[in-house]
């Protein structure tokens, strides 16, 4: 039996990392208070989430890519892939959406499955790019007099500035969301291939395989 080892995991110390706010570390570095630990440990575990669903949908990004690769069929698919990586992945939807469009298959189903792929990929820019903040429930103007204080974590977006409630079960319905695209735009990916001739570039990636002889 073969043993399979993993380098890449070489901290030999058991210290728990966290991740820091530039206030928190601000405050700290001039020794006006410590960093409020049970704080960075919410902030890190929403953190954590955060990461899952980015990771998830660069994976869609990775089919979309494919996909473009496959009704393309350039001459030089280095020199596409190269293309498609300098772009962010607004132009690559668009790019994707013609292609449907000039072959006569952007339906209803098929434009139905790019709204849903802007949307992802949407709520995916406000989780990377946002920033997280920690306040009471209803605003720093309705504290309690007395009893229990409720707080709760926002992430405000840097382009609308919009502010919203994030929360660990939304985040799994995030993760959730992009998963369910992915395997939507896979059964799309099956039945387009079936529908569009068979490129003579395309030589196969991770998800779509090269046309048969």
């Amino acid at each position: 039996m073969m043993m399979i080892t993993s380098v890449s995991f070489d901290d030999d110390s058991d210290e728990p990392l966290q991740v820091f706010s530039g206030n928190d570390l601000l405050i700290s570095h001039y020794g006006e208070i410590d960093i409020d630990w049970h704080e960075v440990a919410e902030r890190t575990a929403l953190d954590e989430r955060r990461g899952l669903v980015v990771l998830q949908v660069g994976v869609i990004e990775d089919l979309l890519d494919e996909l473009i690769q496959y009704l393309e069929d350039p001459d030089d698919p280095e020199s596409l892939q190269a293309e498609l990586d300098k772009q962010t992945i607004g132009p690559r939807i668009e790019r994707f959406q013609s292609l449907l469009r000039s072959i006569g298959l952007l339906d209803p189903g098929a434009q139905s499955r790019i709204t849903e792929l802007r949307r992802v990929v949407s709520r995916r820019n406000v989780l990377v790019h946002g920033i997280l903040a920690l306040r009471p429930v209803g605003g720093w103007n309705r504290l309690p007099v007395s009893g229990e204080l409720e707080l709760e974590w926002l992430i405000c977006d840097r382009r609308t500035h919009i502010r919203e409630r994030i929360t660990t079960r939304g985040l799994r319905d995030d993760l959730y969301d992009a998963i369910g695209l992915f395997t939507g735009l896979l059964e799309f990916a099956e039945m387009l291939v079936q529908l569009v001739p068979a490129p003579v570039n395309f030589c196969g990636g991770h998800y779509l395989a090269a046309p048969s002889p």
